[in-house]
């Protein structure tokens, strides 16, 4: 179980690593290639949402309700402010695009934060798992 748990969380590890490299080379790109790049990311997280979407209805206990319950609260998070970034991309304002820059980066920076909650929580269940199997090995001896 501590192997299958640790190869999940080296997974993540990778797609972080991935993804800051993206970031990191994005400050080098045009505006054209950006929009390839943004079309892309877009379509990998709308696949993400999509599988945690599927898994969350498939389960059915009460931890994960819960997940279900913050998963549908993020999409939908997610949902509204795509929307509202695509409704200023069509505005040509200066200031409006200046303004709908510093929200998408305040939109990151949250996304950010919620990966890193995530990614706790799921330290701590991955713990909370393994301690749960040790306990019913000691009680099964």
């Amino acid at each position: 179980m501590a192997g299958a748990l640790s190869t999940q969380f080296e997974k993540i590890s990778d797609s972080a690593k991935a993804a800051n490299d993206k970031i990191k080379a994005a400050g080098k790109k045009t505006k054209d290639q950006l929009d390839a790049d943004l079309a892309s990311a877009r379509a990998k997280a709308s696949a993400a949402a999509d599988r945690l979407s599927e898994k969350a209805d498939a389960a059915d206990d009460k931890a994960s309700s819960r997940s279900q319950e913050v998963r549908r609260k993020w999409q939908a998070h997610v949902a509204e402010v795509k929307a509202n970034i695509e409704k200023k991309k069509a505005k040509h304002d200066v200031k409006e695009a200046e303004r709908s820059a510093k929200w998408a980066l305040d939109f990151a920076l949250d996304a950010i934060d919620f990966a890193q909650a995530a990614i706790d929580e799921a330290e701590y269940a991955a713990l909370d798992a393994l301690h749960a199997q040790a306990e019913a090995d000691s009680l099964a001896r």
